[in-house]
């Protein structure tokens, strides 16, 4: 397993010429201190490959940093496997980014798409009482849905008297007609 640590960070320990940086996770911290020149190293490496920073034994955890991000592991994965899996959540995340600013642009070009507010409790319990719990078509009583007997998109409301209970095929066989 591959995490994200917001908590961790690298602090400056000592004073002027004796200082060195310590790694810290949650309640832990590194063992080993790092010189100025070797943490301004880490920081220049942790930017093309991860960089292991600390192990800790008794949960078998290791923590690197990648790209200015700190991340932990307990499946004891090497470099290039941080890397690829990294790299690959990146690049999960950039095409959903993508895809949500395209999404953005063609509803704003659109005009906003209506979004139907959703059932109100009242009405729905009112609806599966009046039904019986069942489909009003076949009798069936699983994958129960709620079904707009006029389709919103053709001016029905979403009222009690709208409002019918079918299973998902028969409201799949309906689709939007009045049938």
């Amino acid at each position: 397993m591959l995490r994200r640590d917001t908590s961790a960070r690298f602090e400056k320990d000592g004073f002027w010429v004796f200082s060195r940086y310590r790694f810290f996770a949650g309640g832990l911290q590194s063992d080993r201190g790092w010189s100025m020149a070797a943490a301004r190293s880490v920081l220049r490496r942790q930017q093309e490959t991860p960089v292991p920073l600390m192990t800790d034994g008794s949960r078998r955890r290791c923590w690197w940093m990648f790209r200015d991000e700190f991340y932990w592991e307990d499946e004891s994965l090497s470099e290039i496997e941080i890397k690829a899996l990294l790299l690959e959540r990146l690049a999960q995340r950039e095409r959903r980014i993508k895809r949500a600013v395209a999404l953005m642009e063609q509803t704003e070009a659109l005009g906003a798409a209506p979004v139907r507010p959703p059932i109100p409790e009242d009405v729905r319990l009112f609806v599966w009482r009046r039904d019986g719990g069942r489909c009003v078509r076949c009798g069936g009583n699983q994958l129960l849905e709620f079904d707009h007997v006029i389709p919103v998109s053709q001016g029905g409301a979403t009222t009690a008297r709208n409002l019918q209970l079918l299973c998902q095929a028969c409201n799949r066989e309906k689709g939007a007609s009045l049938a």
